[in-house]
């Protein structure tokens, strides 16, 4: 199908690696001009690099700490100059660096995930909502997890995180609807990214065999359900959260660190 995001800029978060490089290599595909988000510099450039030889697409890297709200101000308001106003924002940067139970989680550590995955979202939408309502369109696709629904034993940070963007982004459906601006969700399963590489493997093929279909996610199976979302098709999809995750879910949000983890997956 072609969704026709020919003309469209879309920022995404995370485009560095994994989920978030995918999502930027299919919007880019199907015609949109690509601002590719991460504190990863070197990630992002690489990223836009790869667009640009692929499909000939108009692609820029930006480095960005979502953390900070000057550096994401400042990073729309480039983004603007260079590739006009923004369509499309994919939120999909998150970070998971932190797996403690909560007497032993250290408040930086706290503090930094709720930074990276919801205020950062909070500030890039606060930065583009006024022109997206102005043009009576905009696309906001937020990347959320499982451990948003059920939390996560040894991550609360990061489900507290993800529970959070759930609300935010369901709030900013009932905000926009009547200006042209969706806000959606999208779930992942267990994506064949660098992060997950890093998985003991007896533990990841455990998950893996448990799983309906039997392997590891796609990263492009989020990009095409992101593009589609993104695109004119979807106009009446809004407020909704997408399973793009091959089924329930196979596995217990524990780290593999503590104590009993094994058990959780056998």
């Amino acid at each position: 199908m072609d969704f026709k995001l020919s003309g469209k800029t879309a920022v995404v978060t995370g485009g560095a690696r994994g989920i978030g490089r995918a999502v930027c290599q299919v919007l880019a595909r199907e015609g949109a001009n690509v601002a590719v988000f991460d504190i990863l510099a070197d990630g992002a450039e690489e990223t836009a690099r790869l667009i640009q030889e692929q499909t000939g697409a108009k692609a820029m890297a930006y480095k960005v700490n979502l953390a900070e709200y000057d550096s994401v101000k400042m990073a729309m308001a480039q983004v603007k100059a260079d590739l006009g106003p923004v369509d499309v924002l994919a939120y999909v940067a998150a970070i998971t660096d932190n797996m403690a139970t909560i007497e032993k989680m250290k408040i930086e550590n706290w503090q930094r995930e709720i930074s990276v995955n919801l205020s950062g979202a909070f500030y890039c939408v606060k930065e583009i909502i006024d022109s997206m309502t102005e043009r009576n369109f905009g696309r906001l696709i937020f990347v959320a997890s499982r451990a948003g629904m059920d939390g996560g034993f040894g991550q609360c940070s990061y489900a507290s995180s993800k529970m959070a963007l759930i609300g935010f982004a369901r709030s900013a459906s009932l905000e926009y609807a009547r200006m042209g601006v969706t806000s959606n969700i999208v779930f992942p399963g267990l994506v064949d990214t660098p992060a997950t590489a890093g998985l003991p493997p007896d533990a990841k093929q455990r998950i893996i065999d448990r799983g309906v279909m039997g392997r590891l996610q796609d990263p492009e199976e989020l990009g095409n359900a992101i593009a589609f979302l993104a695109s004119e098709q979807a106009k009446g999809i809004n407020g909704s959260e997408l399973m793009v995750c091959m089924g329930p879910a196979p596995y217990a949000f524990r780290p593999m660190n503590l104590p009993g983890d094994e058990a959780a997956l056998a």
